[in-house]
């Protein structure tokens, strides 16, 4: 190729290029600032520049923050997705045959088969024993199986005993018999008691009235007696034969009444969520075809099988036909409906009052059992729930979308706001399964897309990219120094630290009410913490490891009643692994006994010094000077140990002149509350907060109180109203509080 005759000589080149080059740099330096970084940056047009000291700042270039006069930094980027987000095109997503089902709230209804042996009624078996020693004469009923009525002669006994009683009976009667109308009334009465003593001895030996008047009247003792049955039954035992010598005690015969009977049900551990004491239930059986038989669980077993995974359950059932008969087999159906919290729907219980102990007996109001005598006590503490409450239903999701290691469960949910397919994997708290579903506690929400088939193929993809998976839950996560964390979760953060520290105690003292509702304290502390002001690298870990805090969290609810510590190490280990990820602390912190008293003196300080705040934030002079003092009066109205600081500090705040001189007698009041809050009132005030501002009093900072997670400077106003961070929480309402 032939260059053209001026690019042979570097001179003429030269003498081009100069004026073009005098003209673009006089152009250049001639734009305006403002132009000139529209210009260095319109390559990169997507860029984002925030403040390192107020995160809410988004621009499109460079310059100086609006509030503080700071120069803005490079927003982190955000182009790689959540951690456990996973980018496929239309076209990957057909190919992986990727099915996604929504998230549906429905009642979850579950027909359980069961198989069971009918059995006898173990409290309807009566022993027929031997009153005194003798020897058995004669066994009326002499094989196994006979039926008998109330009343029947079973068995003779001879027995010298016996003979004896009745001989001395009969003399005492006969003695009394004879006496005339000249005995005196001493001897009247002693024979009296002779004969009264006579017949006692014999009612002893469990002779009936009847038969004690029959021997009285007798001429001569018999020495055998006649043992009658106690019941109707069938003899299920004979334990002697005729002529064997028995001592008193001794069991002859046990009948087993028929009327009702015992169906013994093995229900494996799938199953055990479903069933409740009191429940009623259906069973066939192929001996009487065609009919269908009802009964109530009685007992369910408390341990289970470690061998086959079943646990025993009892089923009381009424046979007053006698047509269920002992070691027949029985196909049992259980039809159950579960709310959202674990209880089954029973209409038919709904406002009854069941006997512990016998849930046959069913009633309409508070009583005792007509069996037992115990107090009927309300279904809902069983577990039921009536009819009205069906508004309370679960949520269900399809078993295959469920990835399952030991007790954590991955789901993989499509994200609407993204316009190809993305997905994200979200650990779950599963319930029971329902036939084909599951039912979900925690980790999803109602119309939410899961992905039921092709859930494996996404988690591989995961894996292969070294993120978290469903395999190894840390992969490709670093962990981080206590204290890197942003600001606002370092201070958002220190409710849970204490709420570990109290559940330890509770679970340590066995307690089990208190871990509950320490648990969902800390469920709350976690759901409130605010992320607006989180860069994405932050907000990325915050996402996965909130996630897993509530799941966890869920989980040791449900394990609180069977061994606390077991609930409390489940937490213990969440918020340590949360810790180490994030950059926040993850030790227990002790918070500090205090008098009930103080609690309510701080409670009326606090009431008092938030609208001076408000007041100075919104450059209010006559609402700031007319709270100061009547926080001034509160202060000498107090008898809060260590407030003599405060009260001076009051003073002084009472006495300001004008909005500056306030603002700095309210950083030294804001100084003395914190520290009494600290001292008396940590979790005891509802909500509360340290809010810092870097830049007040020349850059030295200064803290204030507030009763909401966010900034509103009382030292600035409207110059700078939101700059400042979260520095710590004081105090947050309980789990479920208002």
């Amino acid at each position: 190729m032939k260059l053209p005759d001026f690019l042979k000589h570097p001179r003429k080149w030269l003498v081009f290029l100069l004026p073009l080059a005098l003209f673009l740099g006089g152009w250049w330096f001639g734009l305006p600032p403002a132009e000139k970084e529209g210009h260095e940056h319109s390559a990169d047009s997507n860029e984002v520049w925030t403040c390192s000291m107020h995160p809410q700042i988004r621009q499109p270039n460079p310059g100086l923050c609006p509030i503080c006069n700071m120069d803005l930094i490079p927003l982190q980027d955000d182009s790689g997705g959540g951690l456990r987000e996973v980018a496929v095109s239309d076209e990957a997503a057909a190919l992986l045959d990727i099915r996604v089902t929504p998230v549906r709230r429905a009642p979850a209804q579950a027909d359980i088969r069961l198989f069971g042996r009918i059995d006898y009624d173990e409290r309807r078996i009566t022993s027929v024993t031997a009153r005194m020693d003798g020897r058995l004469d004669r066994l009326f009923v002499d094989f196994t199986g006979a039926r008998v009525r109330k009343g029947d002669h079973l068995a003779e006994i001879y027995s010298p005993e016996l003979f004896v009683a009745q001989k001395e009976l009969i003399e005492a009667h006969r003695a009394f018999g004879r006496l005339d109308a000249s005995a005196s009334s001493a001897v009247r009465d002693t024979r009296r008691r002779l004969l009264e003593s006579s017949r006692e001895r014999l009612r002893l030996l469990q002779l009936s009235d009847e038969q004690v008047l029959r021997i009285e009247n007798k001429a001569e003792p018999s020495p055998t007696l006649q043992i009658d049955s106690p019941q109707d039954g069938v003899v299920v035992e004979k334990v002697v034969n005729e002529g064997s010598y028995v001592k008193t005690g001794d069991a002859i015969l046990r009948v087993a009444d028929l009327s009702s009977v015992w169906l013994k049900v093995e229900a494996y551990e799938s199953d055990l969520p479903w069933l409740r004491y009191g429940q009623t239930l259906e069973f066939t059986v192929d001996s009487i075809p065609g009919r269908t038989f009802h009964g109530r669980i009685a007992f369910i077993d408390p341990d289970l099988d470690a061998m086959r995974r079943v646990a025993s359950v009892r089923v009381n059932v009424d046979n007053p036909d006698g047509l269920l008969k002992p070691g027949v087999f029985a196909k049992v159906r259980v039809s159950s409906r579960m709310t959202a919290g674990g209880r089954v729907i029973d209409p038919q219980l709904d406002g009854k009052w069941i006997s512990p102990m016998h849930p046959e007996i069913v009633k309409d109001g508070p009583g005792q059992c007509d069996i037992c005598g115990m107090d009927l006590v309300p279904a809902e503490s069983l577990g039921f729930l009536g009819e009205e409450d069906q508004h309370r239903e679960p949520l269900l999701i399809p078993r295959s979308a469920v990835l399952q290691t030991g007790d954590r469960a991955l789901v993989y949910v499509r994200l609407p706001e993204e316009d190809a397919p993305v997905f994200e994997g979200r650990q779950v708290v599963l319930g029971p399964a329902v036939g084909s579903e599951f039912i979900v506690r925690e980790g999803l929400a109602e119309g939410e897309l899961v992905v039921s088939r092709g859930a494996f193929k996404l988690d591989s993809e995961l894996q292969i990219k070294g993120k978290p998976s469903m395999m190894n839950d840390d992969a490709g996560l670093e962990e981080r120094p206590a204290g890197e964390a942003s600001e606002d979760l370092l201070g958002q953060w220190s409710p849970l630290l204490r709420g570990l520290d109290r559940l330890r105690s509770a679970a340590r003292a066995g307690n089990r009410p208190a871990m509950k509702e320490q648990l969902n304290t800390m469920r709350a502390a976690v759901e409130s913490i605010r992320t607006e002001a989180m860069q994405p690298d932050d907000l990325k870990r915050w996402n996965e490891f909130s996630n897993r805090l509530l799941v966890d969290l869920n989980l040791a609810l449900q394990k609180a009643d069977e061994d606390p510590q077991i609930a409390y190490g489940i937490v213990a280990r969440a918020i340590e692994k949360a810790g180490r990820h994030l950059g926040v602390p993850y030790q227990p912190t002790e918070t500090p006994a205090t008098d009930p008293r103080f609690v309510e003196h701080l409670k009326r300080l606090v009431a008092a010094y938030l609208p001076i705040a408000r007041s100075l934030a919104d450059d209010d002079e006559a609402s700031s000077k007319q709270a100061s003092e009547a926080f001034a009066k509160e202060v000498a109205a107090t008898q809060l140990p260590d407030s003599d600081e405060l009260k001076k500090a009051s003073t002084l705040l009472a006495r300001a002149a004008d909005l500056k001189s306030r603002r700095t007698a309210f950083d030294t009041v804001s100084q003395q509350m914190i520290a009494l809050v600290r001292a008396h009132g940590i979790d005891r005030l509802g909500d509360l907060y340290i809010v810092h501002c870097p830049m007040a009093f020349g850059n030295q900072g200064a803290d204030w109180l507030s009763s909401l997670p966010e900034v509103l400077n009382p030292y600035y106003g409207d110059a700078m109203l939101t700059c400042g961070s979260l520095k710590d929480t004081l105090s947050v309402k309980k789990g479920g509080e208002e």
